[in-house]
């Protein structure tokens, strides 16, 4: 009996087969070298995981979120083999906390699992990877302990590094981060730190309070499983950071992924001359 396709690859029999058929795909990166000059950091906004592994592949829906996982893991390889300095990936919005509690908890254990797994978090300090959780603290401290841990230790055994920088955007909204970086910005003010006239001076002095200060901002912005009969929306991701950030909506969902069609995106972009203004 021949197997099925889907987007590229063999069906898989088992989630297990599917993990192994990513990692693989993964392995098999590309070489090229992206100009850091054109590309300094990407985002990637992980939506599709739970269609991929439902609709796709007749799997429990949340199986994708391990997919997901291990495609995280190979764009990371990717992005450091092309010489892309920033990557980011949005996996968990302020309104993701809707969703049903079992789905919750299993995407907090997986996401506790990743970050204390020894291989990946000494792949980080090998490679010399600074990484950085971007979101709200309070939540995850106050829900998922582990997951609030593994974070912040992730944070300070990577925090000297230069080389690479990874975000993991986590419990994250661009309103919600827009509110504090206001709060912030009255606390320095309370302080003697702060006076309001500088941002009139120069508009910019705001980055210093959104959760990728000293970052640079995101040059190009993808979004996967948007569908043709979709209206693209950025759902406020990053409202100030990615202004003038290109962005792309692909079909593809974000398991089924690939190298090639990752760097199909990145090399459109990288020709694209942007006018910003001028």
């Amino acid at each position: 009996m021949v197997a099925e396709k889907v987007v590229g690859r063999e069906r898989p029999r088992s989630v297990e087969e599917w993990i192994a058929q990513i990692e693989l795909a993964w392995q098999k990166i590309p070489e090229v070298k992206v100009d850091p000059e054109k590309l300094k950091h990407l985002v990637i906004i992980c939506d599709g995981n739970r269609r991929a592994a439902k609709e796709e592949r007749g799997f429990h829906p949340w199986d994708g979120h391990r997919a997901g996982v291990e495609t995280i893991k190979g764009i990371s390889r990717a992005a450091r083999e092309w010489g892309i300095h920033t990557l980011t990936f949005w996996t968990w919005s302020t309104e993701n906390w809707g969703r049903e509690a079992k789905q919750v908890e299993l995407i907090m254990k997986l996401a506790a699992q990743g970050l204390n797994d020894k291989r990946i978090i000494e792949e980080l300090i090998n490679n010399q990877v600074r990484f950085t959780h971007i979101g709200r603290k309070d939540r995850l401290q106050a829900g998922f302990p582990s997951v609030a841990k593994a974070l912040k230790n992730l944070e300070a055994r990577t925090a000297e590094f230069t080389r690479y920088q990874l975000n993991l955007v986590m419990d994250y909204g661009g309103l919600d981060e827009t509110t504090r970086a206001i709060g912030k910005m009255f606390e320095s003010f309370q302080e003697g730190k702060f006076e309001p006239r500088i941002l009139q001076e120069n508009p910019k002095v705001i980055l210093e309070f959104l959760d990728t200060a000293g970052q640079s901002l995101p040059d190009l912005v993808i979004r996967t499983g948007v569908t043709q009969e979709e209206i693209p929306h950025t759902s406020g991701f990053m409202p100030l950071q990615t202004a003038y950030a290109c962005w792309e909506f692909v079909p593809d969902l974000f398991p089924d992924l690939t190298p090639q069609r990752l760097l199909d995106s990145i090399s459109e972009f990288i020709v694209y001359k942007r006018r910003l203004g001028k």
